[in-house]
């Protein structure tokens, strides 16, 4: 049969959209009320429609009603034959995926199969209409069943106007487009949407009945609905229609399209990195050209916040030019009403035929998103794609029915995916409310897409960002500074652009490099600085936006001043995105709202709590307060050493920073507990660092985790790092020396595990009972040269030649000699007597070290045990994952020095091999 509009031609010639509007509209007191009512009013229409094949009243078996739609379950005998009908219908917003249609055709067949003297019908009901893939499934079956008919909203319309129920508009001159079918109490009425001649945008909603005039109620509850899009609704048959204007603007203000701007420079950190500036990202950038060279349809950029995704989306841009393609990339913090889907897609499409890459059909509609995406299908491409890219999606997610209408979009965006792709970007860090936040809709939107995960930047990446600072600057970056940047920007791009405009600015003022490089480069210090620059009305102003962003500019100007407005954009504190104002980045609005930075600590520690300790020891000798040269003088070393060893000091906030001084906090040399106000701040700055997460979550997993463990997770948290492994196992030992000392961590054995709630920490860094923790394990060596050596102190030796640090190190270790204050050696009590080492004292203090009990208990139940199986011991005991080897040269070296404690320790039992075997007799 004809569809309304067809064979007609001329610029007000009515445009056909394939699929009729179904509305079934009720009301009621409630949400729940009206959902159970349109249920009810949809099972009584079903019924009417059934009743036209000629089936009796149906019953039903299942009716449930929510926010995607209504769906239906019933079951009818035919009035004649008395054949049974299967009924299934499906009324979305978006179209019905084949899997619907194979459910369904699967329990028709489970029906006939249980009754097979009644060859039951099936009518699937796919409202609007099946996916492409859905179409193309159900005509395969319906090849081999003609018992399975399929009813779309256009069939239904088609029926309707068979049995009378509808008839096609009487008016022939208007420009009209969404042919409805609109389902009330009152019964059912044809509609359409007329069209501004040259906006192709809806400006009234025309509705009449086959016969006479359409109730008020009916023209009530249309224009409540979302169908007229705040249009006047008329009765094209009524009196009163020629008296209604039809050239208005839209109801509705048109939602503002903003496009995202890149940044016009390396370092402008407040606006996301232009193509001209993106650096590396190379399997990304791969990503992105397979997604268009495969017709992806959909694609998801996800990624935690200041990680690239605007970037990224951008980069995405400058491919689609190459191919000689349209790409429109938007900022949605302005989209608050559905019609901002449309709007996007219209704007897209005129551009992309301005660009020539594709020419519109002369009954373009923008009336809805249907009709819109059926302009896009009838259009004539001639070049590359088309990619519509929503950047700041995550705003979406804070309306229901905004976000549906994005997921219809991605849902029916497939059968384009020839010429369209469909982009978003959200962060995957977001904390979203749990009652109204749309989780399933986010995720069909992602199920339906191409998902592509940003990832920090990696180490060569940030020396082609580094290079290039040090072009912005006009020189070298010292060392120190160069690593400094490395480890605090954590390889997040917007982190680095961040530190890099603070840097260049404060050298432009006049700082050094190496000022630079005594700071701790933290980013909620830099926020702190930005809002310290700021009066208390411009303060209290950002703040205001920062909790209601994006909010409207005329709620602001209702609270504060044009010229504080103005004011802060100039400061590019906040930023206006359309006929809104937001904060430049949303983790500064993050800031704002909650005083806190949602990115952790990252800077590298390379001095442990011993080193560190030797300083503090001098400078609490200056009362708190020393120059840097006179602590390199005391402690017989350079000035870089000294600064090196205060840094730690300044990166947890117990020293100032101050050129050429070294002075702890007032609010630690006066305190009470100097010791406990230093191991305070030390953990509290510990807690908030990459490193501890990082060990926590490894504790967690394993009950626990070694140095060798940390050291190979480190590189995780640490990205934009590139050093060697063993450079790594130094930075792991310093980090859980400081938690230990902190209190976040202990040690046992080989083992170390998140401490205990309440634990203190050790050892005291400022106290006299200090211990000089001695790196190294025991035993390393063979006995001989460390008794040589505790012999020789003990007959009054007073220094150790550098030759003997070795032996001396396994003494230290035992606890055989300790290190007095003014750097001598003490022995300890009981072992030598009468210049002869006691063995039962030696074998006690090596007992004191983890593990070596373990490998004496073999040797005390088998004296001939070798070292394999002595080392062996000691590792279990230990836990520890060492190499063959490893274990076994401990070994070796533990049997020597059982039996310099006195054990019997006897030859190792050698078992002849079977070569040695062999042989003439």
């Amino acid at each position: 049969m004809e569809q309304a509009g067809e064979g007609q031609t001329g610029p007000n010639a009515p445009i056909t959209v394939t699929d009729p509007v179904i509305l079934v509209l009720a009301s009621g007191a409630t949400p729940a009320a009206v959902g159970t009512a349109r249920g009810r009013l949809f099972e009584s229409f079903v019924a009417r429609l059934l009743h036209a094949y000629g089936y009796g009243k149906p019953t039903t078996e299942r009716l449930n009603t929510t926010a995607n739609g209504i769906e239906l379950d019933v079951v009818a005998s035919h009035e004649m034959t008395r054949q049974t009908a299967l009924a299934e219908c499906k009324a979305y917003t978006s179209h019905i995926p084949a899997s619907m249609v194979a459910i369904f055709h699967s329990k028709l067949i489970t029906r006939r199969n249980n009754t097979p003297d009644d060859r039951a019908q099936g009518f699937f009901v796919a409202v609007p209409r099946l996916t492409a893939d859905g179409h193309e499934y159900a005509r395969a079956i319906t090849t081999h069943d003609e018992g399975f008919h399929l009813l779309t909203a256009r069939d239904i319309a088609d029926k309707l106007r068979e049995r009378g129920w509808i008839v096609d508009c009487p008016l022939r001159e208007p420009l009209t487009s969404d042919q409805a079918v609109v389902i009330t109490e009152d019964g059912v009425h044809a509609a359409c949407l007329e069209l501004d001649a040259n906006s192709r945008k809806p400006v009234r909603a025309l509705i009449w009945a086959a016969h006479g005039q359409v109730p008020a109620s009916v023209l009530a509850a249309v224009a409540a609905a979302e169908y007229s899009q705040g249009c006047p609704v008329v009765d094209v048959r009524a009196a009163a229609f020629r008296d209604t204007p039809s050239a208005q603007p839209h109801a509705e203000p048109s939602p503002v399209i903003v496009t995202v701007a890149g940044s016009r420079s390396d370092f402008e950190y407040q606006l996301p990195t232009a193509p001209k500036f993106f650096v590396g990202r190379k399997q990304l950038v791969d990503e992105l050209r397979r997604a268009l060279d495969d017709h992806t349809g959909v694609l998801v950029l996800n990624a935690q916040s200041g990680w690239g995704k605007s970037s990224a989306a951008l980069r995405l841009e400058s491919l689609v030019k190459e191919r000689k393609g349209y790409a429109l990339v938007t900022d949605t913090r302005t989209a608050t009403h559905r019609r901002f889907v449309t709007d996007a897609l219209s704007l897209a499409a005129q551009r992309a035929q301005t660009a020539k890459v594709l020419t519109l059909p002369s009954s373009a509609s923008w009336a809805s998103l249907p009709s819109a995406l059926q302009t896009l299908q009838a259009a004539t491409w001639h070049a590359g794609p088309l990619v519509i890219f929503f950047d700041q999606f995550e705003n979406v997610f804070r309306d229901g029915e905004l976000t549906r209408e994005f997921r219809d979009l991605a849902l029916a965006i497939r059968d384009l995916a020839a010429h369209v792709l469909i982009g978003f970007a959200w962060k995957t860090d977001i904390v979203a409310w749990t009652e109204n936040y749309p989780y399933q809709l986010r995720d069909q939107i992602r199920d339906n897409a191409t998902v592509l995960s940003l990832g920090p930047l990696g180490a060569s990446e940030v020396d082609v960002l580094l290079r290039r600072l040090e072009k912005a600057l006009g020189a070298s970056l010292a060392r120190d500074l160069r690593n400094r940047l490395r480890e605090y920007s954590q390889g997040l791009p917007w982190l680095f652009k961040k530190l890099a405009g603070h840097l260049l600015r404060e050298v432009q003022a006049g700082a050094t490099q190496e000022d630079l490089a005594s700071e701790a480069l933290n980013v909620q210090n830099l926020f702190d600085a930005d809002l310290a620059e700021l009066s208390p009305a411009e303060q209290e102003a950002v703040r205001h936006i920062a909790r209601y962003a994006p909010i409207a500019i005329s709620e602001v100007t209702e609270r504060v001043t044009p010229q504080i407005v103005e004011s802060l954009v100039n400061r590019r504190l906040i930023v206006q995105v359309g006929e809104r104002l937001d904060t430049y980045w949303d983790i500064f609005r993050d800031y704002l709202n909650t005083g806190r930075i949602p990115v952790e600590d990252s800077y590298i520690l390379r001095m442990g709590p011993v080193s560190v300790a030797r300083l503090l020891r001098q400078v609490a000798d200056d009362d708190g307060d020393s120059r840097v040269r006179d602590l390199a003088r005391r402690m017989n070393t350079s000035e870089t050493v000294v600064f090196n060893l205060s840094r730690e000091l300044r990166l947890f906030g117990a020293a100032a920073h101050e050129p050429n001084r070294v002075r702890l906090l007032p609010d630690i040399w006066q305190a009470q507990d100097r010791e406990g106000e230093l191991r305070r701040r030390v953990a509290t700055a510990l807690r908030r660092h990459r490193a501890f997460s990082t060990f926590l979550a490894l504790a967690d997993r394993g009950g626990g985790t070694t140095i060798g463990a940390f050291a190979r997770e480190l590189p995780t948290a640490f990205p934009a790092v590139d050093v060697r492994d063993s450079t790594w196992i130094s930075y792991a030992r310093v980090y859980l020396q400081w938690f230990e000392y902190a209190g976040l961590a202990v040690q046992q054995n080989a083992t170390w595990r998140a401490a205990p709630e309440g634990s203190t920490g050790k050892p005291d860094l400022l106290g006299d009972g200090f211990r000089r923790r001695i790196r190294g394990g025991f035993p390393q060596c063979a006995p001989g040269p460390s008794l040589r050596l505790l012999l020789q102190v003990a007959a009054g030796q007073a220094t150790v030649r550098e030759t003997d640090r070795r032996a001396l190190t396994q003494l230290l270790i035992i606890g055989a000699l300790t290190e007095t204050a003014d750097g001598l050696y003490r022995v300890h009590e009981g072992l030598v007597v009468n210049s002869t080492v006691v063995p039962d004292v030696l074998r006690t203090l090596m007992c004191a070290v983890p593990g070596v009990e373990a490998g004496l208990a073999v040797l005390k139940q088998a004296p001939a045990a070798g070292a394999e199986e002595v080392g062996e011991a000691v590792r279990r005991s230990l836990v520890a994952d060492w190499a063959p080897g490893t274990a076994a040269g401990v070994g070796k070296h533990l049997r020597a020095w059982a039996r310099a404690a006195g054990l019997p320790v006897g030859p190792v039992s050698r078992v002849p091999s079977a070569d040695a075997q062999d042989g003439l007799f």
